[in-house]
């Protein structure tokens, strides 16, 4: 170990001191590192804190605020709280990390990057298409906040009171008082009839009747919204407007949209904790019900939550550090991202719970009862603590914009790794298509708002939940657990903790080599296995989606699968030559390309220079001198 260190070390020493004059004349000091040498217009953060903040903003979504906190409704609060913190410690963490200084390592995108294994490039394929059907169905929640955003304007709020036309005779506010100020009761028109003591909260109807206007199934998508599809286009328009400048535009962004919302979450919390029964809603959120560990629906559905939550298996977090500079400590970025990761969703969860907790006493109906779980959750918690703050439609609008630049973190980010990784993949072949990134973006930003056209109809609600169930849910365990695999047994651990050393100057601790070739693969398979032995099919509250509906979901997630499948056949049978055995060995090795972007870097890791001058004798003479020391020293594969 001591001698590779030694070695990198000294090869540091022969580039930046006998070889000045090389480095002065070919490559800019290593901290203005990648943007000054690439020429083929990729580009690279403008500092770190760019970088930063802009996986803050991915991590950090509507994922913690919208998400996780119907998820730890759902699955019994504490239960889901205490296998969520458990999981992301062995599981999203690891492969996080892994991610990262994967990109930070190659400086390519998410399918370029799989050189270190080309029968595995598929891996890179199954994470864009991933993100595809993320860009198309994220999209709609941004929409509905935007939604929201406009309907704040409003005095009074639409959602209080039960005097609209949408509502229906089950409605209920605390809100309705007669004129002498006595205590809030039903609203007049409502009935106890069945469901939840026959109570429906204002917020719920306004959601489900109002905004979706919902149908009563998938097999009933109705006619499209026109209001719902008027935000979805100015979504688009939005996250267009975010990258079309490349990387750095987006990465000012953030500087607002990733630090705006914790101050948005601390006054609701503030608020959300003065309200009668805010302490029974929040001991729900923390103390576990040990009974419901042995659920298999629980543990599946915190691992969904946290890949989910923080990008794990997306692709996102390999592409954001593909920007990075080489020498950049991504391990310890990712430990702070995850921290404020942690931080935001139990912030959240402690608000909506707050919440719950009040609505759950003056109902008069148990805490899980108190409303219908689901995506709309937050549509219907937070407007109801919102419309309990001094000036509502004020408060409303903030919180609401808050929402509208969560969302559009994760969206522009997860974006620009699906244009990332196509144009790396196509300038192999067609190396001007750099010059033409702004068509590739518009283009991509047209075709996703037209396939996303059905999440605009009533049922669209239906559709959103079925994606967010099956391919958002169970491909990115699906795509974490190939890429471990891969990179610790294919391409061998050993040869990728001499790549992270000769990056960052140190080996990784043992921590990471017990998660990367045991633990985490280990308990995903675990994970993955008891989903399919006690298998809950999709619901939206009391629907439960028909077996042809689940029968889509399973292909959406069979459709990322396939595509490591198909593209290890295809290069088996197409890209190589000679026996099976000689064709999964070259098809296994990493082809000459895998290593850093810049051959300043190559070399000194010990990999054969891609770019060197042919004619500038002098440079070649040194690059060959510091090759020749390092395979004597070194055999990175």
């Amino acid at each position: 170990m001591e001698e590779k260190k030694e070695h990198c070390d000294e090869e540091k020493a022969d580039i930046s001191n006998g070889g000045a004059e090389i480095k002065q004349s070919q490559f800019e000091p290593e901290d203005k590192d990648v943007e000054s040498i690439k020429s083929d217009g990729r580009g690279n953060w403008g500092n770190q804190l760019d970088f930063l903040l802009s996986c803050m903003g991915y991590a950090i979504g509507l994922g913690n605020v919208w998400r996780f906190p119907y998820l730890c409704y759902e699955n019994g609060g504490g239960a889901f709280l205490l296998v969520y913190c458990l999981l992301l410690v062995v599981a999203a963490l690891p492969i996080m990390v892994l991610e990262m200084v994967f990109g930070q390592f190659t400086s390519t995108g998410a399918i370029s990057a799989w050189t270190v294994s080309p029968l595995f490039k598929g891996i890179g394929y199954g994470m864009v298409l991933l993100s595809t059907y993320f860009c198309l169905y994220y999209n709609i929640i941004i929409a509905y906040t935007i939604y929201y955003m406009i309907a704040s304007c409003k005095n009074p709020l639409p959602w209080a009171g039960c005097d609209h036309d949408w509502n229906t005779e089950n409605c209920y506010t605390d809100q309705v008082s007669d004129t002498t100020g006595a205590t809030p009761t039903l609203a007049s028109n409502v009935t106890v009839a069945s469901g939840l003591g026959g109570k429906v909260w204002a917020t719920e109807e306004y959601w489900k009747y109002h905004v979706l206007d919902i149908t009563e199934g998938l097999h009933d998508m109705g006619t499209i919204r026109w209001e719902i599809f008027g935000c979805f286009l100015a979504a688009w328009l939005i996250v267009y407007l975010c990258i079309v400048k490349g990387i750095k535009t987006s990465g000012k962004v953030v500087y607002f949209t990733a630090t705006f919302p914790f101050v948005v979450l601390i006054i609701l919390l503030i608020r959300g904790a003065t309200l009668d029964g805010a302490k029974e809603g929040i001991l729900y959120f923390i103390q576990p019900k040990f009974e419901l560990l042995a659920s298999a629906q629980l543990w599946t559905a915190a691992a969904n939550q946290v890949i989910f939550s923080f990008g794990a298996g997306w692709g996102a977090v390999h592409t954001l550090a593909s920007y990075n500079n080489y020498r950049n400590n991504c391990i310890r970025d990712c430990l702070l991202l995850v921290c404020f990761g942690v931080f935001t969703s139990i912030l959240s969860g402690f608000v909506v719970f707050s919440v719950l907790g009040f609505m759950s006493k003056d109902a008069g109906v148990p805490i899980e009862d108190v409303v219908q779980a689901g995506p709309g959750l937050t549509f219907v918690a937070y407007p109801e603590a919102l419309s309990r703050l001094p000036l509502p439609q004020l408060w409303s609008f903030i919180f609401f914009f808050m929402l509208l630049t969560l969302g559009l973190d994760s969206q522009f980010v997860t974006l620009e790794t699906v244009i990332t990784a196509a144009v790396d993949e196509i300038k192999r072949t067609y190396p001007a298509i750099s010059k033409y990134r702004f068509w590739v973006i518009l283009g991509t930003c047209i075709f996703l708002s037209i396939a996303g056209l059905p999440l605009c109809y009533q049922g669209g609600i239906y559709l959103q939940t079925l994606l967010d169930w099956y391919p958002a849910g169970y491909s990115p365990m699906i795509m974490g657990l190939s890429e471990i695999l891969v990179i610790s047994y294919v391409y061998g651990y050993s040869n990728f903790r001499k790549d992270i050393h000769c990056m960052l100057g140190y080996y990784p601790g043992i921590y990471w080599v017990i998660c990367w070739l045991g633990l985490t693969p280990g308990l995903l398979i675990c994970v993955l296995l008891a989903t399919f032995i006690d298998y809950t099919p999709a619901s939206f509250g009391d629907y439960i989606y028909p077996p042809w509906a689940q029968a889509i979901g399973w292909f959406l997630v069979f459709t990322s699968v396939a595509c490591i499948i198909f593209y290890a056949i295809y290069n088996l049978a197409h890209l190589q030559e000679g026996s099976f055995v000689e064709r999964w060995k070259a098809a296994t090795t990493p082809a000459r390309e895998w290593g850093p972007a810049l051959d300043e870097h190559r070399i000194e890791a010990g990999y054969e220079p891609l770019n060197t001058p042919k004619d500038d004798m002098e440079l070649n003479v040194a690059y060959d001198n510091i090759a020749m020391d390092s395979k004597e020293t070194q055999t990175p594969m």
